[in-house]
């Protein structure tokens, strides 16, 4: 277990008009915002401050909108197990997608001499999208891996969304179909099974909570106990635990995985 203290490493569609980034780059404006160039940095994508008005248009000033689906896309992709779902960003951002992108083609066919800043548009939606399907890309990887471990969850509604509910649903019937027409059928009926747990065996695929992780504190959490060690959780620092030791405090959102 290893302890380190650093700062954070911050790592980004449409409205009726252009938003505040775009016009300062536009107008050189290089007091108050880097060039685009330099936009197209992680650093500067993670750091950046986006929201989702009423209207369903993505702005600067709103928010952390994308700091917080790069917040829960790290999350997944390194926690041993699938998270919960975080429908109140991820619905909100695939409406707003969808929306700006239908305006994008629109400007670019009435105002041809728009291009330019369609195509800083067209940046930005790619970018969130990128982010947007590896999220879901990578939840859906374990929900093929822990099917039949998600369906006995009795807070499901919680961890999937209802779509996801339906997908492992209809991935665990494919399987067992296939299971049983490849070689089950040539078995006893006895041994058709494939949830069987008992004590040698567990057919039951589930994750693995004492998986190591990398974890970044994000709030004055204090002494913690660890393998009967007490370990003094302060902001910005960085440790490598098991995942069941921060597992309460990654729900909490007082770490992130990294």
């Amino acid at each position: 277990m290893q302890s380190q203290s650093q700062s954070e490493e911050p790592e980004s569609f449409m409205d009726s008009s252009l938003p505040t980034f775009i016009r300062n780059a536009i107008n050189h404006n290089e007091d108050d915002y880097s060039n685009f160039e330099d936009t197209q940095a992680p650093s500067d994508f993670e750091a950046s401050s986006y929201g989702i008005g009423n209207d369903g248009i993505i702005s600067r000033p709103m928010g952390g909108t994308i700091d917080s689906l790069t917040k829960i896309w790290m999350d997944e992709r390194n926690a041993p197990e699938i998270l919960p779902y975080e429908h109140a960003l991820v619905e909100p951002l695939i409406l707003a997608i969808e929306t700006q992108a239908e305006n994008i083609m629109e400007s670019m066919e009435s105002q041809k001499e728009n291009k330019f800043e369609s195509m800083l548009y067209q940046t930005e939606i790619e970018r969130v999208k990128y982010l947007l399907k590896s999220y879901l890309r990578c939840r859906l990887w374990k929900i093929e891996k822990y099917t039949l471990h998600l369906l006995r969850q009795p807070d499901l509604k919680e961890l999937l969304s209802s779509q996801e509910i339906g997908y492992a649903r209809r991935y665990q019937e494919l399987i067992e179909s296939h299971n049983h027409d490849s070689f089950l059928h040539q078995l006893p009926r006895s041994q058709h099974k494939q949830d069987e747990i008992s004590v040698d065996m567990n057919m039951v695929v589930e994750p693995n909570l004492d998986a190591p992780v990398f974890c970044r504190v994000l709030s004055d959490i204090g002494h913690v106990e660890i393998n009967n060690d007490s370990v003094l959780f302060e902001p910005n620092d960085i440790y490598i635990l098991r995942y069941s030791d921060v597992r309460d405090y990654l729900k909490e959102k007082k770490v992130k995985l990294i």
